[in-house]
């Protein structure tokens, strides 16, 4: 059996090594081609892949498996009709995403100088991601709210209204071009003048949910409007002026700690063995590296909002990522996007706020803690 994967997903031999008697072979998964598959059994990817007929036309590809929670560069119909199974891994790195947006959130509290739990946040999409940023920040005690047409309870015309009328609005949706709820370019000109005039707006899901070109016409018209951007409809060579223009700009790594991608690998492994019908024979903990940061201390003098900020930071700071991204700039498209995937191929390691231990003799509101999934040692 042979496997072909994208050289980016993590522990892909020590997951499928002996599976396939080591007949796997990784490859750069923006440049795979039909001729790569042509004697594959299993094709493993990631977001940047696009699979479809083009690629898989006349190949012996019996399994596809895609390490991410998107689906959108898969046409899923056509495996259907090929008889090709597809399995993705939903959910995997939501906490991360939900970590990325804590940490922009207080990004943007600092800039605009108010307390962080002081800004309302509306989440547009209520799934895997947006639904446990919703539990997160209510936890929070944050004034947010989550629209999505397709969920119960989030799906009412007043939220799909007030949604976009807060401080902060954050989208966690697929990319779909057709009925009655399209996401693509959902943010477009009419939609921007509709929001606060000195909102912030987060894409961390997909770079056509926004119409990037209006995006940017609306920032150099409004002073006041912010936007985070990690995802980018020229990926991966998006235009200077636009990040110029964002208080954050980022490579697409939102989902990108360690543990969401390791349990992307894990989730896509333990599909494929039963597909196969094989024993699950690895572990995921036996194999995930120790946190580089596993314990803070603090003083019993430390208030809950100092704690926040060193504990998110700690773990994730979206300005060291927005700092790496201005790299790109004034470089050729050809060279930006080599350079983009770069940023994404050697990410430093980044754990979540689940591997850390704090330790202080006093603490405020503990439920601050277990709503950022962080140990408490007191």
């Amino acid at each position: 059996m042979k496997i072909v994967a994208d050289e980016n997903i993590p522990l892909l031999a020590e997951f499928f090594d002996d599976m396939c008697q080591s007949n796997l072979i990784t490859l750069p998964g923006r440049d795979m081609t039909r001729a790569d598959l042509i004697d594959a059994d299993i094709l493993l990817v990631r977001s940047i892949t696009q699979v479809n007929e083009q690629l898989l036309q006349g190949t012996k590809v019996k399994f596809v498996g895609t390490c991410t929670i998107g689906t959108d560069h898969v046409d899923m119909e056509y495996l259907s009709k090929q008889g090709i199974r597809f399995h993705s891994a939903p959910g995997c790195n939501a906490q991360a995403v939900v970590e990325y947006v804590m940490s922009s959130l207080l990004t943007l509290a600092e800039r605009r100088q108010v307390p962080w739990q002081q800004l309302s946040v509306g989440i547009v999409g209520a799934g895997n991601v947006g639904g446990r940023l919703f539990n997160t920040l209510k936890a929070l005690q944050m004034n947010v709210c989550a629209y999505d047409p397709n969920i119960a309870g989030f799906d009412s015309q007043q939220l799909s209204e007030s949604v976009w009328q807060q401080d902060v609005v954050t989208l966690h949706t697929p990319i779909t071009n057709r009925g009655e709820f399209k996401t693509q370019h959902l943010v477009g000109a009419q939609r921007l003048l509709s929001m606060k005039r000195n909102a912030c707006l987060i894409n961390s899901c997909r770079g056509a949910v926004i119409d990037n070109q209006a995006l940017l016409s609306h920032l150099n018209s409004h002073s006041q409007f912010l936007a985070v951007m990690d995802v980018w409809e020229q990926e991966p060579a998006p235009a200077d002026d636009l990040i110029r223009a964002c208080l954050l700009a980022t490579p697409h790594i939102a989902g990108y700690s360690l543990d969401g991608k390791y349990q992307g690998t894990a989730m896509i492994y333990e599909a494929l063995c039963e597909f196969l019908a094989l024993p699950v024979g690895t572990n995921l903990e036996q194999l995930a590296p120790s946190a580089p940061l596993k314990d803070l201390t603090v003083s019993r003098d430390a208030d809950m909002q100092f704690l926040f900020r060193k504990a998110l930071r700690s773990s994730y700071d979206v300005r060291d990522d927005h700092f790496r991204m201005l790299s790109l700039l004034g470089l050729d498209d050809a060279a930006k996007a080599s350079a983009f995937d770069k940023l994404r191929k050697q990410y430093p390691m980044r754990r979540e706020l689940n591997s850390l231990t704090v330790t202080s003799k006093r603490i405020l509101q503990p439920d601050w803690l277990q709503a950022m999934k962080i140990k408490l040692n007191s």
